[in-house]
């Protein structure tokens, strides 16, 4: 991706980046609600070393972009305590 040439282009570029993010989330959410199907209970919607994995292959991914770890780490342990949240109630409504 080239440097941008004005205020302008970085904002659109971020406008197309953001319509293929929350798709890409939208799908997330989907498969997220079809995981909670295959759980015996709530708590086992958390798994901590899942958790881990993720987050190392992200940590994985941004090094090779040559991104800011920290960053993406911090952005996706708030979506997956977020996704957590969502399979939770998901889970509550596939069992009641």
């Amino acid at each position: 991706m080239g440097e941008c040439r004005s205020l302008a282009e970085v904002r659109d570029r971020i406008d197309r980046l953001d319509e293929t993010i929350a798709g890409l989330l939208s799908q997330r959410s989907d498969l997220v609600r079809q995981a909670a199907r295959f759980k015996d209970s709530e708590a086992a919607v958390v798994v901590p070393e899942r958790i881990e994995a993720i987050i190392g292959k992200v940590r994985a991914v941004a090094r090779q972009a040559g991104a800011e770890e920290d960053l993406l780490e911090a952005i996706y342990r708030s979506m997956i305590n977020i996704f957590i949240e969502f399979e939770k109630t998901a889970w509550h409504r596939l069992k009641s």
